[in-house]
Protein backbone atom coordinates (compact mmCIF):
# COMPACT_ATOMS: atom_id res chain seq x y z
CA UNK A 1 0.00 0.00 0.00
CA UNK A 2 1.46 3.43 -0.86
CA UNK A 3 2.48 5.90 2.50
CA UNK A 4 -0.26 8.18 3.25
CA UNK A 5 0.87 11.67 3.65
CA UNK A 6 0.11 13.26 6.70
CA UNK A 7 -1.62 16.56 6.23
CA UNK A 8 0.53 19.19 8.17
CA UNK A 9 -2.32 21.04 10.92
CA UNK A 10 -1.78 23.99 13.14
CA UNK A 11 -1.07 24.20 16.49
CA UNK A 12 -1.57 26.63 19.17
CA UNK A 13 1.82 25.48 22.03
CA UNK A 14 1.33 28.09 25.31
CA UNK A 15 4.09 28.46 28.02
CA UNK A 16 4.89 30.37 31.22
CA UNK A 17 7.55 33.41 30.39
CA UNK A 18 11.22 32.52 29.77
CA UNK A 19 12.54 31.96 33.52
CA UNK A 20 9.35 31.01 34.86
CA UNK A 21 10.64 27.25 35.12
CA UNK A 22 14.54 27.70 35.68
CA UNK A 23 16.71 26.12 33.73
CA UNK A 24 14.57 22.89 33.79
CA UNK A 25 13.44 21.40 30.17
CA UNK A 26 9.95 22.88 30.54
CA UNK A 27 11.38 26.26 30.45
CA UNK A 28 11.03 28.69 27.22
CA UNK A 29 14.54 29.31 27.22
CA UNK A 30 15.43 26.12 27.16
CA UNK A 31 13.23 24.86 24.65
CA UNK A 32 14.44 27.91 21.99
CA UNK A 33 18.46 26.98 23.00
CA UNK A 34 17.85 23.91 22.12
CA UNK A 35 14.81 23.20 19.72
CA UNK A 36 13.06 20.61 21.88
CA UNK A 37 9.85 21.70 23.11
CA UNK A 38 9.17 19.77 25.96
CA UNK A 39 5.46 17.69 27.20
CA UNK A 40 4.14 15.33 29.51
CA UNK A 41 3.43 12.75 27.55
CA UNK A 42 -0.37 12.88 28.66
CA UNK A 43 -0.65 16.35 27.89
CA UNK A 44 -3.55 16.80 25.96
CA UNK A 45 -3.80 16.34 22.00
CA UNK A 46 0.07 15.65 22.43
CA UNK A 47 -0.77 12.18 20.30
CA UNK A 48 -1.89 14.33 17.32
CA UNK A 49 0.86 16.51 16.70
CA UNK A 50 3.42 15.00 13.90
CA UNK A 51 6.38 16.14 12.28
CA UNK A 52 5.46 18.96 9.52
CA UNK A 53 2.71 21.00 11.94
CA UNK A 54 2.99 24.83 11.94
CA UNK A 55 2.78 26.12 15.34
CA UNK A 56 1.90 29.30 16.80
CA UNK A 57 3.69 30.57 19.80
CA UNK A 58 1.74 31.64 23.04
CA UNK A 59 3.06 33.04 26.16
CA UNK A 60 0.20 32.57 29.29
CA UNK A 61 -0.79 35.81 30.18
CA UNK A 62 0.52 37.68 27.55
CA UNK A 63 -0.16 36.77 24.27
CA UNK A 64 1.56 34.99 21.15
CA UNK A 65 4.64 36.47 19.48
CA UNK A 66 6.11 33.89 17.28
CA UNK A 67 5.20 30.25 15.35
CA UNK A 68 7.81 27.38 14.31
CA UNK A 69 7.35 23.99 12.69
CA UNK A 70 7.66 20.80 14.07
CA UNK A 71 10.49 18.99 13.14
CA UNK A 72 9.73 15.40 14.50
CA UNK A 73 7.27 12.58 15.80
CA UNK A 74 7.34 12.63 19.62
CA UNK A 75 10.33 11.33 21.07
CA UNK A 76 9.91 10.10 24.63
CA UNK A 77 12.49 11.26 27.41
CA UNK A 78 14.23 8.25 28.87
CA UNK A 79 15.06 9.67 31.95
CA UNK A 80 11.74 11.86 32.21
CA UNK A 81 10.28 9.30 35.19
CA UNK A 82 13.13 10.21 36.43
CA UNK A 83 13.63 13.68 36.70
CA UNK A 84 9.91 14.85 36.57
CA UNK A 85 8.22 11.79 38.19
CA UNK A 86 6.08 11.30 34.98
CA UNK A 87 6.29 10.49 31.57
CA UNK A 88 7.90 12.96 29.27
CA UNK A 89 9.45 14.10 26.06
CA UNK A 90 9.65 16.21 22.99
CA UNK A 91 8.93 17.23 19.44
CA UNK A 92 11.91 18.87 17.94
CA UNK A 93 11.31 22.34 16.44
CA UNK A 94 13.02 24.01 13.31
CA UNK A 95 12.41 27.60 11.54
CA UNK A 96 11.71 29.71 14.94
CA UNK A 97 10.71 32.87 14.41
CA UNK A 98 10.18 35.51 17.34
CA UNK A 99 7.63 37.89 16.43
CA UNK A 100 8.99 41.94 16.45
CA UNK A 101 6.11 42.67 19.65
CA UNK A 102 3.55 40.27 21.05
CA UNK A 103 -0.10 40.02 20.21
CA UNK A 104 -1.86 40.64 23.19
CA UNK A 105 -4.24 37.52 23.88
CA UNK A 106 -7.40 38.67 24.98
CA UNK A 107 -7.29 41.41 21.80
CA UNK A 108 -7.60 37.98 19.38
CA UNK A 109 -9.48 35.05 21.76
CA UNK A 110 -12.69 35.15 21.58
CA UNK A 111 -12.50 35.36 17.37
CA UNK A 112 -10.40 32.05 17.86
CA UNK A 113 -12.07 28.88 17.11
CA UNK A 114 -10.58 27.37 20.09
CA UNK A 115 -11.92 28.58 23.15
CA UNK A 116 -10.23 26.80 25.99
CA UNK A 117 -7.30 29.40 27.20
CA UNK A 118 -5.57 26.99 29.15
CA UNK A 119 -4.54 24.33 27.05
CA UNK A 120 -0.84 23.74 26.59
CA UNK A 121 -1.26 22.56 22.93
CA UNK A 122 -4.29 23.54 21.68
CA UNK A 123 -5.85 22.88 18.16
CA UNK A 124 -6.01 26.00 15.83
CA UNK A 125 -7.51 26.53 11.92
CA UNK A 126 -6.53 28.15 9.13
CA UNK A 127 -8.41 31.13 9.55
CA UNK A 128 -7.29 31.38 13.03
CA UNK A 129 -3.70 32.40 12.01
CA UNK A 130 -4.91 34.31 9.69
CA UNK A 131 -6.93 36.37 12.09
CA UNK A 132 -3.79 36.23 14.70
CA UNK A 133 -1.48 37.22 11.70
CA UNK A 134 -4.16 40.29 10.29
CA UNK A 135 -4.73 41.37 14.61
CA UNK A 136 -0.62 41.63 14.36
CA UNK A 137 -0.41 43.45 11.55
CA UNK A 138 -3.33 45.70 12.63
CA UNK A 139 -1.88 46.26 16.47
CA UNK A 140 1.54 47.13 14.66
CA UNK A 141 0.08 49.40 12.46
CA UNK A 142 -1.58 51.66 14.94
CA UNK A 143 1.55 52.05 16.43
CA UNK A 144 1.40 49.96 19.86
CA UNK A 145 4.18 47.02 19.28
CA UNK A 146 5.03 47.48 22.96
CA UNK A 147 6.74 43.65 23.98
CA UNK A 148 6.57 44.28 28.20
CA UNK A 149 2.97 42.54 28.23
CA UNK A 150 1.19 46.43 28.51
CA UNK A 151 -1.73 46.66 26.17
CA UNK A 152 -3.94 48.90 27.77
CA UNK A 153 -2.71 51.68 25.35
CA UNK A 154 -4.46 49.88 22.54
CA UNK A 155 -7.74 51.27 23.18
CA UNK A 156 -6.26 54.77 21.87
CA UNK A 157 -5.98 52.30 18.51
CA UNK A 158 -9.43 50.58 18.66
CA UNK A 159 -11.04 54.70 18.84
CA UNK A 160 -8.74 55.36 15.81
CA UNK A 161 -10.37 51.99 13.93
CA UNK A 162 -13.73 52.62 15.38
CA UNK A 163 -13.70 56.31 14.10
CA UNK A 164 -13.41 55.09 10.25
CA UNK A 165 -15.95 52.55 10.91
CA UNK A 166 -18.86 54.56 12.09
CA UNK A 167 -21.22 54.63 9.35
CA UNK A 168 -21.71 50.64 10.39
CA UNK A 169 -23.65 52.36 13.43
CA UNK A 170 -24.93 54.61 11.36
CA UNK A 171 -23.22 57.63 13.68
CA UNK A 172 -21.08 60.27 13.06
CA UNK A 173 -18.66 62.42 15.36
CA UNK A 174 -20.78 64.63 17.73
CA UNK A 175 -18.98 68.31 17.15
CA UNK A 176 -15.41 69.38 18.06
CA UNK A 177 -16.08 71.68 20.74
CA UNK A 178 -18.55 68.78 22.99
CA UNK A 179 -15.62 66.31 22.16
CA UNK A 180 -13.11 68.86 24.01
CA UNK A 181 -15.24 69.51 26.60
CA UNK A 182 -16.25 65.97 27.65
CA UNK A 183 -12.53 65.61 27.85
CA UNK A 184 -12.10 68.19 30.27
CA UNK A 185 -15.31 68.16 32.10
CA UNK A 186 -13.92 67.91 35.98
CA UNK A 187 -14.96 65.03 37.55
CA UNK A 188 -16.78 63.49 34.38
CA UNK A 189 -13.23 61.84 33.85
CA UNK A 190 -12.41 61.72 30.03
CA UNK A 191 -15.03 60.09 27.20
CA UNK A 192 -13.88 57.90 24.38
CA UNK A 193 -16.45 58.64 21.66
CA UNK A 194 -19.35 61.32 21.45
CA UNK A 195 -21.36 60.62 18.65
CA UNK A 196 -24.80 61.86 17.19
CA UNK A 197 -27.31 59.14 15.52
CA UNK A 198 -29.68 60.05 12.67
CA UNK A 199 -31.49 62.28 14.37
CA UNK A 200 -29.23 64.57 16.23
CA UNK A 201 -29.52 62.20 19.34
CA UNK A 202 -26.09 61.57 21.47
CA UNK A 203 -24.38 58.38 21.44
CA UNK A 204 -21.39 57.79 23.83
CA UNK A 205 -19.40 54.88 22.94
CA UNK A 206 -17.23 53.24 25.73
CA UNK A 207 -14.10 51.64 23.81
CA UNK A 208 -12.18 48.63 25.37
CA UNK A 209 -9.34 46.70 24.19
CA UNK A 210 -9.73 43.59 26.76
CA UNK A 211 -12.55 41.40 28.36
CA UNK A 212 -15.07 43.81 30.10
CA UNK A 213 -16.88 43.80 33.36
CA UNK A 214 -19.49 45.54 35.07
CA UNK A 215 -17.42 48.59 36.07
CA UNK A 216 -17.54 49.62 32.36
CA UNK A 217 -21.62 50.76 33.16
CA UNK A 218 -20.77 52.89 36.29
CA UNK A 219 -18.15 54.67 33.77
CA UNK A 220 -20.63 55.51 30.80
CA UNK A 221 -23.62 56.29 33.19
CA UNK A 222 -21.26 58.60 34.49
CA UNK A 223 -20.37 60.32 30.53
CA UNK A 224 -23.75 60.02 29.62
CA UNK A 225 -24.96 61.99 32.96
CA UNK A 226 -22.53 64.79 31.72
CA UNK A 227 -23.56 65.27 28.50
CA UNK A 228 -26.95 65.07 29.09
CA UNK A 229 -26.43 68.14 32.25
CA UNK A 230 -24.67 69.83 29.39
CA UNK A 231 -26.27 69.27 26.22
CA UNK A 232 -29.15 66.59 25.97
CA UNK A 233 -31.36 68.34 27.95
CA UNK A 234 -31.25 72.40 26.53
CA UNK A 235 -31.18 70.92 22.97
CA UNK A 236 -34.34 68.19 23.55
CA UNK A 237 -32.16 65.24 22.91
CA UNK A 238 -32.42 61.32 24.13
CA UNK A 239 -28.34 60.08 25.36
CA UNK A 240 -27.76 56.65 25.10
CA UNK A 241 -24.99 54.57 25.54
CA UNK A 242 -23.03 51.53 23.43
CA UNK A 243 -20.16 49.57 25.00
CA UNK A 244 -17.79 47.73 22.60
CA UNK A 245 -15.48 45.11 23.42
CA UNK A 246 -13.59 42.19 22.66
CA UNK A 247 -15.59 39.82 25.34
CA UNK A 248 -17.70 40.47 28.61
CA UNK A 249 -19.03 38.74 30.97
CA UNK A 250 -22.59 37.49 32.86
CA UNK A 251 -22.15 40.91 35.08
CA UNK A 252 -21.54 43.26 32.49
CA UNK A 253 -24.52 41.52 30.37
CA UNK A 254 -27.05 41.74 32.82
CA UNK A 255 -25.73 45.51 34.17
CA UNK A 256 -26.02 46.80 30.63
CA UNK A 257 -29.39 45.76 29.94
CA UNK A 258 -31.12 46.55 32.83
CA UNK A 259 -29.23 50.27 31.88
CA UNK A 260 -30.44 50.51 28.75
CA UNK A 261 -27.21 50.27 27.35
CA UNK A 262 -26.03 48.52 24.45
CA UNK A 263 -22.87 46.05 24.26
CA UNK A 264 -21.39 45.35 21.33
CA UNK A 265 -18.26 43.04 20.62
CA UNK A 266 -15.30 43.91 18.55
CA UNK A 267 -14.14 41.64 16.36
CA UNK A 268 -10.72 40.72 14.13
CA UNK A 269 -12.14 40.38 10.23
Amino acid sequence: MPETTHRANIWIFSNNCEGYYDDSDWDMSKILQRRKYYFKENESNRSYVKQGDSVILRTYGYGFWGSCQIDSDWISDPDGKTKYEVETGWFNIKNVKRWKTTLPFEIIKADLSNQNHRLRIARATEEDKRKIELGLNIYIKLGYGSTDGEFFILENGVEEAVKKNLTQLDLKLAEDEIQQQCTLGIGAGRTDLICRDKDGNFVVLELKAVNSSDYVVGQILRYMGFIREHWGTAQKKEVRGIILTPGYDEQLRLAAKEAGIKVLRLSVS
